[in-house]
């Protein structure tokens, strides 16, 4: 069409356009819409439930069950040897169970929202870095939906990552404001919100590092004693998160695991760690909760990751000085990770997922800037740039989708663990998940195969005597359970299991010795008793009431408000013709539980 022609847009119309690009462009805005995205591609995450992978750990502790209250909060602030010292991720729970009490869906949402909001910071960092608005976006999503993250806000016991990384982003915000304008207001920010992300996470340690990687780029800080100076708080808070974190792993045994390792293969994994990490970052598929701990690795792929790695690091190290934010992104990954490298192991597994958070925070940095440099001026580079960059955040926000689902449920996502890599752990968790919905018969292979793989392990011997007993095999049952014995003298689980066995094998007498001996160990005093109890009222009722009347005094002695279990005593008695002990028993029984309508057919006037 003539020029001539063309339909000419009034100045008023190009002036509103103008205006609500410059809007729709200014970073809010594109922040909340990143935001909102990235919570609508999360919300699948709501259909799930709890897992038994820690979710229990933490929601079932009791500081956590009675919700935010006073012994909760000098809890989250004083547990060291529950895992470690994170205060804040204990008081997240906390006030996740006073609003939503036992509800799944609520504790997911928190966590979906807390992601959602670290997205939305990621955009505002890499703008603040230079980067432009669309590969400022394209940056922040490809990590906000990366199947990666998935980990972190699908397992409830890891709210302690979506926090951390949440007070990360914003300490490194705050901390680029204050660089731009010095103030005491500004310092505070920055440090405080450090010291949160230190309190969520100890991943958090590598937080003064990455500062310091920003003064060198894209601030340009020169006066290092002054950029050391005031890190000092900081510092400080990180060397005793550090300390704290070491003592409470050691304390609570998840450095136990993998003690034997020696390290010179720690050492050697190192290398193939991080281009394991790197190959899923770049090719995320076959994602699991468990990568187990292999054997000492072969020459040839731990020498071949190690010329990988240090290629990588020596390009970065070559265009610093041009591309400087390669340098940093690069350094900053391999920072990030390398609290959880596997030099100092904690827990069984090799590599995590979750491990992967902070790091690809820093690997997003270079993609935005590369992404700006690349496309520089041309309009041409931007549009098949942006169009590339967006595709691969669609792909990978599908792949996210289905990762997702894998987390709806403890067997689901056991089941697909095992499928990406088998493991004799996998292995027992899903029989212990399978048990927990009395699916016996199915749990049983599963813990024959973990015996068989890992037959020093106390757990799967007692979880497979105990599912033998429910099959009915009880002799196999017996030997299991001595095993476990074996192996674990002071197993409480090993215990009640043989004592059920001995039960079921017309042994009254074992079964309370075993029992004596579960008290003994630490075992809970209220459990034993109902199931006493119990057995004691299936024993009378076929006539055995000389073997019934120790278990129902046992179970009397550890709970003595157990109503049940003084009617039960008062009817034995009376079958045996004993009526004054059982008047004696009732009153007793009045004087423990109070006056309870249970008790109104045992006598004409019982409470007389």
């Amino acid at each position: 069409m003539p020029s001539a022609q063309r339909r000419r847009i009034p100045v008023g119309a190009r002036e509103e356009r103008a205006t609500l690009v410059r809007v729709l462009h200014a970073p809010p805005i594109p922040a909340v819409l990143i935001g909102l995205l990235v919570l609508l591609i999360a919300l699948p995450v709501l259909r799930n439930g709890f897992v038994d992978l820690d979710d229990r750990l933490y929601l079932g502790n009791r500081a956590v069950a009675a919700g935010l209250s006073g012994p909760g909060i000098v809890f989250a602030l004083t547990s060291v040897t529950d895992l470690y010292w994170h205060p804040v991720a204990w008081l997240s729970h906390e006030a996740d169970v006073a609003l939503y009490v036992r509800n799944p869906t609520g504790h997911h949402l928190t966590s979906a929202l807390l992601h959602a909001l670290s997205a939305a910071l990621l955009f505002l960092l890499l703008k603040k870095l230079g980067a432009a608005t669309w590969s400022s976006a394209a940056a922040s999503l490809f990590w906000a939906l990366h199947p990666l993250r998935v980990e972190s806000f699908a397992w409830i016991a890891e709210r302690k990552d979506v926090l951390c990384a949440l007070f990360f982003l914003a300490a490194l915000l705050a901390y680029l404001n204050y660089a731009a304008r010095p103030s005491r207001r500004g310092y505070l920010a920055w440090t405080v919100l450090g010291a949160l992300a230190l309190m969520s996470k100890p991943s958090a340690v590598c937080l003064v590092p990455v500062l310091l990687l920003l003064d060198y780029w894209p601030l340009n800080r020169a006066d290092r004693a002054r950029r050391l100076l005031e890190k000092l708080p900081l510092i400080a808070m990180t060397l005793l998160v550090a300390g704290l974190t070491i003592y409470g792993q050691r304390q609570s045994g998840s450095m136990s695991h993998l003690a034997g390792v020696p390290a010179w293969v720690r050492v050697e994994n190192v290398a193939l760690f991080y281009s394991r990490y790197l190959g899923k970052i770049l090719w995320p598929v076959n994602l699991a909760c468990f990568y187990p701990y292999s054997a000492p690795p072969d020459a040839v792929p731990v020498i071949a990751a190690a010329i990988g790695l240090l290629g990588i690091t020596a390009v970065s190290l070559r265009l610093r000085r041009r591309q400087p934010w390669l340098f940093v992104a690069w350094i900053w990954f391999l920072i990030a990770l390398l609290p959880n490298i596997g030099i100092l192991q904690a827990g069984r597994q090799s590599i995590a997922d979750r491990f992967t958070h902070l790091g690809t925070i820093g690997l997003s940095v270079g993609i935005a800037r590369a992404l700006s440099h690349w496309t520089g001026a041309s309009s041409l580079r931007a549009k098949v740039g942006a169009g590339v960059a967006f595709a691969i955040v669609a792909a990978l926000a599908c792949l996210t989708v289905r990762q997702i689902a894998f987390w709806q449920d403890s067997v689901t996502l056991f089941e697909h663990a095992i499928s990406v890599e088998d493991s004799d752990y996998m292995q027992g968790d899903l029989a212990t998940a399978l048990m927990s919905e009395r699916r016996y018969a199915e749990a049983e292979p599963h813990l024959a195969l973990a015996t068989r793989r890992s037959p020093e392990i106390a757990e799967y011997h007692s979880n497979l005597a105990n599912v033998l007993m429910r099959t009915g095999h009880l002799a196999h049952a017996s030997i299991e359970a001595g095993v476990a014995s074996r192996l674990a003298p002071d197993s409480i689980p090993a215990a009640e299991t043989t004592a059920l066995i001995l039960f079921r094998q017309d042994d009254p007498a074992g079964t309370l010795r075993q029992f004596n001996h579960a008290l003994e160990l630490g075992a809970p005093k209220a459990p034993i008793g109902i199931t006493l109890n119990d057995m004691g009222a299936s024993l009378a009722s076929r006539s055995r009431t000389r073997e019934a009347e120790p278990l129902i005094r046992r179970a009397l002695e550890l709970n003595p408000r157990l109503v049940q279990g003084w009617r039960n005593l008062a009817l034995l008695l009376i079958d045996e013709g004993r009526s004054g002990e059982a008047q004696t028993a009732l009153q007793q029984a009045v004087v423990m539980t109070g006056r309870q309508a249970a008790y109104n057919d045992l006598f004409p006037d019982p409470f007389r």
